[in-house]
């Protein structure tokens, strides 16, 4: 494994907070990815892409799911119609995007926040998301998991704050098809203290 050069504090601890800290890890991903991520700017960039290229690496291409936030995960999924179904549902999430989660969503649809509330109902699940929704700086899925009408994912959300949300989401989908929906959904949550 290669250290990371010296690309400056800000982008090393912005790395550093999403796990990053190799250049191995900094070759798994794209540029407009690490553009977005807080405190990762241009220059850091550069300073990456020289030393990844001396190396013999390079940045991944590929195109961003997002356009407003980094998303870090194995983009992997198209073989896996559910996964990619997850992962398409955390992004649209995070910003509380309507078209995106009525797409993934069963009308019917139930969270279930264990020892806090449940909510039924897709648009109403919507409408509560829109009341908290703050602008984001990075989704890093770690895990992403699917089997039959199950599945589950875990990650971090970073506000641009720098204010961390950790959470852990059990899916079930309205059946084992590889078009079916999500119809419930519980979520276990951390939010990082200020």
């Amino acid at each position: 494994m290669t250290n990371l050069p010296n690309i400056g504090k800000p982008a090393t601890n912005a790395l550093q907070n999403i796990g990053v800290t190799t250049l191995e890890q900094v070759a798994a991903m794209d540029e407009p990815t690490l553009l977005k991520i807080h405190g990762v700017g241009p220059k850091a960039i550069k300073i990456l892409r020289e030393a990844l290229t001396e190396q013999g690496m390079g940045f991944q291409s590929g195109e961003s799911l997002s356009k407003d936030f980094a998303v870090i995960c194995d983009f992997e999924c198209d073989n896996a119609p559910k996964k990619r179904m997850i992962r398409d549902y955390l992004i649209a999430s995070a910003t509380a995007n309507q078209a995106d989660l009525e797409a993934v969503l069963e009308e019917d649809f139930v969270w279930t926040v264990p020892g806090e509330f449940q909510i039924e109902g897709r648009q109403e699940f919507i409408e509560e998301l829109a009341a908290h929704a703050r602008p984001i700086s990075t989704l890093e899925i770690q895990s992403l998991l699917t089997h039959g009408k199950g599945g589950s994912a875990h990650g971090t959300v970073t506000d641009k704050r720098g204010k961390k949300v950790y959470f852990s989401d059990i899916f079930v989908f309205r059946s084992s098809g590889k078009d079916a929906k999500i119809s419930g959904l519980t979520s276990f949550v951390v939010i990082e203290k200020d």
